[in-house]
């Protein structure tokens, strides 16, 4: 079989050609502001040959996760369509930056590719006052591959049914509520300063190392509300054991489809989603960024997969290499307005 999932430093050192920690400001270049002004069709060289050996996609998260779990779907349609192995290179450390920096400074032949979360290509660059790599520079976006939501959720025993509610209350009581999070700079954290900046409440901010525990507090009564992954809330919210109030993202999730939206609940525009994208180095060829994007494009279409992901609660995406790099460029300049607001920067 192609595929070839783990984590694996020899396969990666087998990959790695000479001259692949080439220094980003060698490829210079404005990279992404070329993405965006490329046309959509295909350039002429797009007869050039890949892959002719396997591609390395380097995660920069711990295996198991839900952006591992997604990697290993795709993986073995991607080695049928490409008759090349994908190689899971999973490099955990410094919230997804460490990962990101080997990936800046890969060789831009396409044969190591970025698989990240949204917070690598338009939270960090805002949230940290220091990153190793240019964002903006280093990469060339390729596509969204899949999303996911996040639910609202309070204590069953909080005094409040849905988003207006908790809103008026909120505002009647400042800073007397408090909300949990996975820790400071965490998805869960920044989604709900999002949701503070655009209505105006003031809540207290209690962080704790990691979701679990703190939705294990709020099941106990200990906070009054947080943002949740909707997979991992939506069993507690069948139970009855949570109770959600929103899904975070502009349509419903098909996990908890009764659940309404929060800009459907009186947030119009409200849209945080926790998304999984795939980039490549800078001064990678027009050609391969093509040929990836179609590759992948082409398993999300398959009935298997996107039922897998599904499952998973994560939407499949497959967005052109332009459209993505404007998702970048807005879903950035929204979060640099959040960060300006409540004065977060981080070193």
């Amino acid at each position: 079989m192609l595929w070839h999932g783990g984590n694996v430093a020899g396969s990666s050192a087998a990959i790695d050609q000479a001259g692949c920690r080439m220094a980003p400001a060698l490829r210079a270049g404005a990279a992404f502001v070329l993405a965006l002004a490329a046309p959509c069709g295909h350039s002429a060289d797009e007869k050039i040959a890949f892959p002719e050996r396997p591609v390395r996609w380097i995660i920069p998260f711990p295996a198991s996760g839900s952006i591992d779990l997604i990697a290993r779907i795709l993986g073995p349609k991607l080695s049928e369509i490409w008759a090349q192995p994908l190689v899971v290179d999973n490099r955990p450390g410094a919230g997804g930056r460490l990962g990101a920096q080997v990936a800046a400074g890969a060789q831009p032949d396409g044969y190591s590719q970025l698989f990240s979360l949204n917070t690598t290509y338009t939270i960090d660059r805002s949230l940290f006052k220091h990153l190793p790599y240019n964002p903006d520079q280093a990469f060339i976006p390729v596509t969204m591959v899949a999303s996911t939501s996040q639910l609202l959720v309070t204590n069953p025993a909080f005094p409040v049914k849905n988003v207006r509610e908790l809103i008026a209350y909120c505002r009647s009581r400042p800073n007397a509520v408090n909300y949990g999070s996975s820790g400071v700079g965490g998805s869960l954290h920044l989604a709900m300063e999002y949701f503070k900046s655009v209505t105006g409440i003031d809540i207290v901010h209690v962080p704790y190392k990691g979701g679990p525990p703190a939705a294990t507090d709020l099941m106990a009564g200990q906070i009054s509300l947080m943002f949740f992954n909707t997979p991992a809330a939506a069993p507690f919210v069948k139970s009855g054991r949570l109770r959600a109030l929103g899904v975070s993202t502009a349509r419903r999730s098909a996990l908890l489809p009764e659940v309404p939206t929060i800009a459907e609940s009186g947030v119009p525009g409200f849209d945080v989603a926790v998304w999984f994208g795939l980039s490549v180095p800078a001064g990678t060829p027009t050609a391969i960024v093509n040929k990836t994007h179609d590759a992948v494009a082409r398993v999300l279409r398959l009935p298997a997969v996107e039922k897998q992901l599904l499952d998973l609660g994560a939407e499949p995406g497959g967005e052109t290499p332009q459209a993505f790099a404007r998702r970048i460029k807005t879903e950035s300049a929204a979060w640099s307005k959040v960060f300006k607001a409540s004065n977060m920067q981080l070193d």
